[in-house]
């Protein structure tokens, strides 16, 4: 997806002629349809671009690669004439018709086209106001330019929201983002003597992947201090709303927050209602009604004495339930209220319980077929002891295959394998371990010899190329790869990039199956646009008895610390401490991959 500032016309003139994949293809298509909505055209001609983007947007093949393969008949959704116009645009890229079209349209048009509230009429009637960009759009409607030429200020309100939503890629807030934002909101309201307690709310507090909303609740005597207090934050640009217990704010960085501030005695209530979700709420009020109470962010009422009873906290409202307070991250209704009920939920594994982390990236010129870390491997160490962690891993990618010969690959593995056997013994509070991430080819054979990985104390795979495969190909493409002795850990298994690619296709359970009965770990990777295995397979993994290790794939020694985001994944998908390796002692760890001391 382009970000603001990138859309550049590229309908018109690419540099990367053969370099086009299915979002930007969709992206074209769309753009082509909001041009198309300014003309006098059949509804039926502006739905079959639309319908074209939707199929190609959603395909599980390339685009590109069909096309190659004269398959693009195969794609349900895109007519022969839409058809004929991709051939011309990976032949010659550019479509002359599509040119045609768009004539006129400066690229600002097609900016404002990926703000949430703007269609194509409304985004041609700010650009005839002037507007040059992005940017200049948020200035004029901040100093009330826009308010003067017609456009009302609700409209304005939806289309700064709009904006917001924008900056995050499909509408959505990746977690360590949203969370760093709510971190210093939380630090800022707790600065306030009329804050009893405060709580983040929705999908953050449950600590989903993507965020929709900044939302917090505030327990306090004095609402409208907290709502002056908070209004008056210095990361706010302006007040989109305001009364005596609630408040809305556009923030400096783009983002929308909103707080709603309750009396202490139904702070409880507030917190359980808004924290969600949705469907966990449903399920408790159908369950609170069968025992005579209704439950509301109002409060929880007694339905035979008609009176409101006091809920401070959440684990009173559960408590009247006769259950479990199920931690945030489980309030999904994914069975989570009947566990709680029979008082049989997990004891999650704990926010800072992490004892090493194996997958971090390095300086060392290995000469990698992928980027390279920042920081010195000795860095890494110095980092790794002030998180208190007991054994941290050295795992860079492996040398460039289609740079070096395979005996290349192994001097340089040997190379790196010395330098770091003489930090080992150099009397470091942490055990360092020697370990490689090396890519799984499409074939599923490795891109380093057996020769090379033996010399590891462990071994990470993972995809790097090659995402679109069939579903078989790709689990036997899997399968093959951990069929490898000296395979210990398969990296960011669905490959998924949040807000920029799917998880790839594959069969799970002949996967996990395999792992339980080889000892073979599957990786919660802690990267912020990865946050990979998905909690739900995490879940899954776990009832076929996968060991998972969380890791920070870090290539900077400051993301070490995301590794508190693959925790959330692995509380989500209801994992213990005895499901991650990683927070087990030296020993036990030690013993699980066979490391001798």
């Amino acid at each position: 997806m382009y970000s603001f500032g990138q859309l550049k016309c590229y309908y018109i003139s690419v540099a990367k002629k053969y370099g086009f994949n299915n979002q930007e293809i969709a992206k074209l298509l769309r753009d082509v349809a909001a041009a198309l909505t300014l003309k006098n055209v059949s509804i039926f001609q502006i739905r079959a671009y639309e319908t074209a983007a939707d199929a190609i947007e959603h395909s599980t093949a390339e685009v590109k690669d069909l096309w190659e393969e004269e398959k693009l008949d195969q794609v349900p959704g895109i007519g022969k004439n839409i058809q004929s116009h991709l051939d011309e645009l990976f032949k010659a890229g550019r479509v002359k018709h599509f040119e045609v079209i768009t004539k006129g349209l400066p690229p600002v048009f097609f900016d404002l086209l990926e703000i949430p509230e703007i269609g194509p009429k409304t985004a041609k009637k700010i650009v005839d106001t002037g507007i040059k960009s992005i940017d200049d759009l948020r200035n004029k409607i901040e100093n009330g330019v826009l308010l003067e030429r017609g456009f009302t200020e609700k409209t304005l309100a939806n289309i700064f929201q709009g904006l917001s939503v924008a900056l995050s890629e499909k509408g959505r807030i990746l977690l360590p983002i949203a969370f760093a934002h709510a971190e210093r909101i939380l630090d800022n309201l707790k600065s306030s003597k009329d804050v009893l307690a405060v709580e983040a709310l929705g999908s953050l507090r449950r600590r989903v992947a993507t965020i929709g909303d900044l939302d917090f609740a505030v327990s306090s005597k004095h609402p409208e201090k907290v709502v002056g207090h908070f209004i008056n934050m210095p990361d706010v640009i302006r007040v989109m709303n305001k009364g005596r217990e609630k408040a809305t704010v556009l923030l400096k960085s783009g983002f929308q927050a909103d707080l709603l501030v309750g009396a202490p005695e139904s702070f409880g209530a507030i917190l359980q209602h808004f924290t969600g979700s949705k469907q966990h709420n449903i399920h408790l009020r159908g369950l609170a009604e069968e025992r005579g109470y209704s439950i509301s962010e109002h409060g929880v009422k007694d339905l035979k004495h008609n009176k409101l009873i006091e809920i401070p906290n959440e684990d009173r409202l559960y408590k009247l339930l006769n259950m479990q307070t199920p931690p945030p991250e489980l309030r999904e209704d994914t069975n989570e209220i009947d566990a709680a009920l029979k008082y049989e939920l997990p004891k999650l594994v704990e926010y800072g319980s992490i004892k090493g982390d194996l997958h971090t990236h390095s300086d060392f010129p290995l000469e990698p077929s992928h980027g390279p870390g920042v920081n010195s491997i000795q860095e890494i160490v110095k980092k790794a002891i002030e998180l208190n962690y007991e054994y941290i891993g050295i795992s860079d990618h492996s040398p460039s295959v289609s740079n070096h010969s395979e005996k290349e690959i192994i001097n340089l593995i040997e190379k790196r394998t010395n330098f770091i056997e003489d930090i080992k013994y150099s009397g470091k509070s942490v055990r360092v371990i020697n370990g490689l991430e090396i890519d799984i080819l499409p074939n599923g054979k490795l891109s380093v010899p057996d020769e090379a990985l033996k010399t590891l104390d462990y071994v990470i795979a993972g995809i790097h190329s090659s995402h679109r495969m069939e579903k078989d190909k790709m689990t036997q493409r899997i399968l093959n790869a951990l069929k490898n002795p000296y395979v210990d850990i398969l990296a960011h298994p669905t490959g998924r990039l949040l807000n920029q690619r799917d998880s790839y296709d594959a069969d799970w359970e002949p996967i996990f199956k395999f792992c339980a009965q080889n000892k073979k770990l599957l990786e919660i990777n802690s990267f912020p646009d990865r946050l990979d295995l998905r909690d739900d397979l995490v879940r899954m993994a776990i009832g076929f008895g996968v060991k998972l290790i969380i890791d920070s794939d870090a290539h900077e020694v400051s993301q070490m610390e995301n590794i508190k985001f693959g925790i959330a994944v692995a509380r989500r998908g209801w994992a213990t401490e005895e499901d991650i390796v990683n927070t087990w002692d030296w020993k036990k760890f030690s013993d699980w991959f066979n490391i001798k001391s």
